[in-house]
């Protein structure tokens, strides 16, 4: 009776506005059946115009995932083209309106349109006025997946790839990052890096007024942080060093491929230390020069032999001041030597400085380069060692007219220091503060080298026989009982214990059968625990 007085008197009227109120009662009615699972798909009128024929098939399969990081627009636009491509939606076929899938999917409508228009900017669907949205038609779809594709067996050339990418294929280089497993060579301690410190430098070199550094940044490197590794060089290196020499790069590793890359050709010779730098070898192999493997001495690279066996060298790799990996360090005879080879047959040395700083007994030698009155010697350096991998930072000292050579070639390379790293390392160097991190490192490194010594004599004495090391971030341990590097290599990294066979240092066989033991970047806690395990492991073998 209340509703009936609230309606006009015409007639006409009093239908129209009774079927609206029916209407509205009727859905607020169902309404509430529709937080029943799947029961509003079949009661619902108002719902039912959400599934049609042509959209059985994609919401069938449809799922969004509102708990990853993948949002959903994207989650939708892959499903849709993967549905097109294998041709499960295939060619002219209507998809469902937006209005209807966004109510299907529970998203906004704007999400839906968005996605269909990605889809048409693509090429993949079409819209016609009044009709709605279809697949493209004269789509080749079906491809076929990666599973159909045959995989070569284990060993064999991988068919379509350039003769580059078998080369780096075939290289030894290590490709495992992110976690590290004990006894890895060449790990800082990444517990005693000075976060928050090195956190402020990075702020202030982010909020400089100017802004500059977040941008490219210079093609040669920050001038601030050349200046700071030319006066790094001369205090501890004894080198006199022009910061216009210097050319900055994204690790020892891009330095190395730069002096590769501007001064190797197919063909020429580079004497190389056996065993030696694994991934300085596998650069100059990539570039098609040809390696030549010197032994190592008592006082370093053998001239000698490398003199009477191999072609005169376009290039010398040498680890002077401490020689990767076996430890020993060029005399200054030898040194003096090379020198002189190097000027008189107009060969290039690359001189890769990469641990020097850690030296446990007396001051850091001199680098090879401070001796160079020729200009021959290219000196390479990195931040890696010294304070983490993910700086990211390393150069390369150079004859003045090769610099822009390099700094163009860098540039073809992407470039990839950052800017903001560059000058908050500058800021940190001439604070005084990375002087500070060497000396509180080299006292660390002492002391879990000598723990690592105590434990081996202790633990693996049946097993091992490690050699004394004045410097470094990692010890020689001699294999006993014919046991076989590879092997012993492989028992312990399933065991969890990352050593290095010293074997996969060296271009041509060597009759030593070694472990490379890294101790920088374990607690000695660890060390101990280790070293038990490390000793059990190999007698099981």
């Amino acid at each position: 009776p209340v509703l009936v007085t609230l309606l006009p008197v015409d007639r006409q009227s009093f239908k129209t506005n009774f079927v609206c109120i029916f209407m509205f009662l009727l859905y607020k009615n169902m309404k509430g059946l529709a937080y029943i699972p799947n029961l509003h798909k079949k009661i619902d009128p108002l719902r039912n115009i959400v599934v049609k024929s042509e959209s059985s098939t994609l919401l069938a399969t449809l799922e969004i995932d509102r708990s990853a990081s993948v949002p959903i627009y994207r989650q939708l636009e892959d499903f849709l083209r993967r549905m097109i491509l294998n041709g499960t939606l295939y060619p002219k076929q209507k998809l469902p309106s937006t209005r209807a899938l966004a109510h299907e999917l529970g998203v906004s409508r704007i999400t839906v349109k968005s996605v269909y228009e990605q889809l048409i900017s693509e090429g993949y669907a079409q819209a016609k006025t009044g009709a709605g949205t279809f697949i493209s038609a004269g789509l080749k779809t079906k491809n076929p997946t990666v599973q159909n594709i045959s995989k070569p067996r284990l060993g064999s050339p991988i068919k379509g790839l350039s003769d580059l990418a078998e080369k780096i294929n075939l290289s030894k280089s290590t490709t495992r990052y992110g976690s590290i497993m004990p006894l890895h060579p060449g790990v800082p301690a990444l517990d005693k890096f000075p976060a928050k410190r090195w956190s402020k430098y990075i702020s202030r070199a982010m909020l400089q007024e100017d802004r500059s550094h977040l941008s490219d940044g210079v093609l040669y490197g920050s001038e601030n942080l050349r200046s700071s590794i030319a006066c790094h060089l001369e205090n501890s290196r004894g080198m006199l060093v022009d910061p216009e020499q210097i050319i900055i790069t994204s690790g020892a590793q891009q330095a190395l491929f730069l002096i590769a890359l501007v001064l190797l050709t197919s063909e020429d010779t580079v004497w190389f230390e056996n065993p030696g730098h694994i991934a300085g070898r596998d650069v100059v192999r990539l570039i098609g020069a040809k390696i030549a493997p010197v032994p190592i001495d008592s006082e370093g690279l053998d001239i000698h032999f490398a003199a009477k066996n191999y072609l005169r060298p376009t290039l010398i790799f040498a680890t002077p001041s401490h020689q990767q990996p076996l430890g020993v360090t060029m005399s200054l005879r030898r040194r003096l030597e090379l020198l002189k080879y190097a000027h008189e047959n107009e060969a290039w040395i690359i001189e890769h400085d990469y641990d020097s700083e850690f030296r446990y007994r007396g001051r850091p030698l001199p680098a090879l380069s401070g001796l160079d009155k020729a200009g021959r010697v290219l000196y390479v350096g990195t931040f890696s060692k010294s304070l983490c991998s993910a700086v990211r930072l390393g150069y390369v000292v150079l004859p003045h007219w090769l610099v822009d050579t390099f700094a163009k070639a860098r540039n073809l390379l992407g470039q990839s220091s950052s800017p903001i790293t560059e000058e908050a390392l500058s800021k940190f160097m001439n604070d005084g503060r990375f002087a500070e991190h060497i000396r509180k490192m080299r006292r660390i490194y002492r002391g879990r080298r000598d723990t690592l010594l105590i434990c081996l004599q202790e633990y693996c004495a049946d097993t091992l026989l490690p050699q004394q090391s004045d410097a470094g971030m990692h010890l020689i341990a001699d294999l006993k009982n014919g046991l076989d590097d590879q092997v012993a290599h492989k028992v312990l990294l399933d065991s969890g214990i990352d050593s290095l066979p010293l074997s996969v240092y060296c271009s041509e066989p060597i009759k030593r059968s070694a472990l490379v033991l890294g101790f920088s970047g374990v607690p000695k806690k660890t060390i101990i625990k280790v070293t038990r395990k490390l000793g059990k492991t190999l007698r099981s073998i």
